[in-house]
């Protein structure tokens, strides 16, 4: 399960092997998330002002902002701003483990992509991070 946590009560720290987490603060949202191996997002945008940067924590993906591909593995990072189209791909035998980091924060509820971003997150963890599993 992924825990959903606000200013008042939020992991201060995350090291790479922590539980997935999605902190949501006044001006930024970080989101500690588990992509299964093989997931593939296809090529999207978040809506501006939003920026989205990505950092891997373990793994391997390939991601694509426009018309740009590049392999990555532990402590790369990857910057779309809003409104900048993007998308991923987990390469290799093991999930990606990542830091997201979306600044300015989506005001009020959750949107409905994040809420099933972390829908398939939770249920692949639940399945041993294995997509149909």
């Amino acid at each position: 399960m992924v825990r959903i946590s606000d200013k008042t009560d939020y992991s201060r720290f995350a090291r790479p092997t922590d539980e997935d987490e999605g902190i949501w603060l006044d001006h930024v949202e970080v989101h500690l998330v588990t992509h299964p191996v093989g997931q593939v997002k296809e090529m999207h945008v978040h809506d501006p002002p939003q920026d989205h940067v990505i950092v891997l924590r373990s793994g391997r993906m390939r991601w694509t902002v426009e018309d740009q591909s590049l392999d990555v593995g532990p402590g790369d990072v990857i910057v779309t701003p809003a409104g900048v189209a993007h998308g991923y791909e987990v390469l290799g035998d093991e999930p990606a483990r990542v830091v997201c980091v979306d600044s300015p924060a989506r005001p009020g509820e959750l949107s409905q992509e994040l809420a099933e971003r972390l829908r398939v997150a939770t249920e692949a963890h639940g399945r041993g991070g294995r997509p149909g599993g």
